[in-house]
């Protein structure tokens, strides 16, 4: 047993659950030692683990970003990621969205509300100047849809004072997903939550399309992966569609239930932005060799790693977003892609080095000092910068 899998060796309330699951599926997979026992697609189980209304990750209660979390977003990094964007959809709705008193920015999937307080504070800010630019930050109202409780309560405390003051709120996923949009224009802004779907994992085996698979293997008493038909006949007309070509063993997640949020929420909107913030790149560059497993990653206290059977429900799961697939959705349902870019080229373009300050300063927690530093590390850290893309659509 590695390091790692001994840190994940207690077993997780959800684990009995999808256990039972798979031994009563009428589905079968074949193992690599030729094994053929009950399974369910990776898709169903990843499922489970991540949206299991009790148990899984996304719905347990429990707060998972930020230093207590798994993982970190942009909006950690101080206050910049959330000025920049609130700058650059005040420029864009002066463009596109005009002639209107309210426009109503959705932070779907919006966590903890830090984002959206960062928005809603440089608005703020923007509406007690003097001139049109006042008038024109007025104009924002925050709502933040949000599926974890924990979050939830999380963000009500953070956006407090708007809320009290009626330029915020905060509702569940449930019912953003059946709400009917009001006449004003929305901009809908996802960041980082198109990665947290759940994925189809195929792969190229024996000159044959196959599908991952997952399986109980009651000797090592775990799960592991195993070889099934597709089970959906969207994956084989989206490898048609797209004019995919596997290597032998090869393997692609395809993300159709992000797309389909997409095309969902394009359909119902009139005037409106789409804004996705996350990591990904388009169908070419993630389907070159040097992919050959896919993207799959694991989070857990902050340590990424590849292996999504380990205490299923209690760490994400996520893989690249496929933008090419996303804009073939937007565009189809008649939206304008403005955007297409680098995290990094978005936030140079937006202005964000003018925000540097020179200084001979050595204390390193000096606002100018962290102020810098934030800077630095949304443009360098790690080339995450560069992995993050900025995706933009409207139909006005």
């Amino acid at each position: 047993m590695s390091a790692l899998e001994a840190g994940f060796a207690a077993e997780t309330p959800l684990a009995a659950i999808i256990r039972e699951t798979i031994l009563t599926s009428p589905s079968i997979g074949e193992t690599d030692n030729g094994d053929v026992l009950s399974a369910i697609p990776f898709h169903q189980y990843m499922t489970l683990c991540l949206y299991h209304p009790e148990f899984g990750y996304y719905r347990s209660g429990t707060s998972r970003v930020g230093r207590e979390g798994d993982f970190y977003t942009s909006a950690y990094v101080g206050e910049l990621m959330g000025e920049q964007l609130a700058s650059e959809l005040m420029r864009l709705a002066d463009e596109w969205l005009t002639g209107v008193e309210s426009i109503e920015v959705m932070d779907w999937g919006g966590g903890t509300g830090r984002l959206g307080r960062h928005m809603m504070d440089t608005w703020e800010k923007a509406s007690h100047s003097e001139g049109l630019e006042g008038t024109r930050a007025e104009r924002f109202i925050l709502t933040v849809v949000e599926g974890n409780p924990a979050h939830r309560r999380q963000a009500i405390e953070e956006l407090a004072d708007y809320i009290e003051l009626g330029k915020a709120r905060v509702i569940g996923n449930e019912e953003g997903s059946s709400m009917s949009f009001p006449d004003h224009p929305v901009i809908i802004v996802a960041n980082e939550l198109l990665d947290a779907f759940p994925v189809y994992r195929l792969v190229k085996r024996g000159g044959r399309l196959r599908e991952w698979g997952v399986v109980w293997e009651e000797a090592g008493r775990r799960f592991i992966p195993c070889l099934m038909d597709p089970t959906n006949p969207r994956l084989e007309e989206w490898i048609d569609n797209e004019g995919v070509r596997l290597l032998d063993n090869q393997t692609i997640e395809v993300n159709l239930d992000a797309a389909d949020w997409v095309a969902d929420l394009a359909s119902r909107l009139d005037r409106a932005m789409l804004v996705f913030i996350d990591y990904g790149d388009e169908t070419e560059e993630l389907i070159t060799p040097h992919r050959m497993d896919g993207t799959l990653l694991c989070y857990y206290k902050h340590r990424a790693h590849n292996d999504p059977y380990l205490l299923p429900g209690e760490q994400d799961l996520t893989t690249h977003v496929n933008f090419s697939h996303i804009r073939r959705v937007a565009v189809h349902s008649g939206w304008k892609e403005l955007r297409y870019g680098t995290q990094k080229k978005f936030l140079v373009e937006s202005g964000i080095l003018e925000k540097l300050s020179a200084h001979s300063l050595t204390d390193p927690f000096h606002p100018t000092v962290r102020r810098n530093r934030a800077i630095r590390q949304l443009l360098l850290s790690d080339g995450m910068s560069e992995l993050f893309k900025v995706q933009i659509f409207v139909k006005a």
